[in-house]
């Protein structure tokens, strides 16, 4: 299953500095986890108040890890640090 995550920041957020900081956890959690595998965060390529500004994406083994990831401390954490900067988010899984 792929989790993917849209994420729109409020303006005048350093994309790069929150695009770093989400990969560094995904890193982590994919070291240690071996159900989640294959993180990837990109930034939109356009600025435009209807776009999201990151997609970060990562494979599960099935969905009832869904739920294990978000419990997850670093997830939690990562979650804490990030929340202030975010003005939006949407999620979709898909097999």
């Amino acid at each position: 299953m792929k989790h993917i995550m849209l994420i729109k920041l409020i303006p005048g957020t350093d994309p790069v500095e929150i695009q770093e900081r989400i990969f560094k956890t995904f890193r982590k959690l994919d070291d240690e986890l071996d159900w989640l595998n294959r993180p990837v965060i990109v930034r939109a390529c356009e600025d435009t108040d209807s776009s999201f500004d990151l997609m970060a994406s990562f494979e599960l083994d099935s969905e009832a890890q869904v739920e294990t990831y978000l419990a997850h401390p670093l997830t939690e954490k990562l979650r804490s640090k990030v929340t202030p900067f975010v003005a939006d988010k949407a999620t979709f899984n898909h097999y």
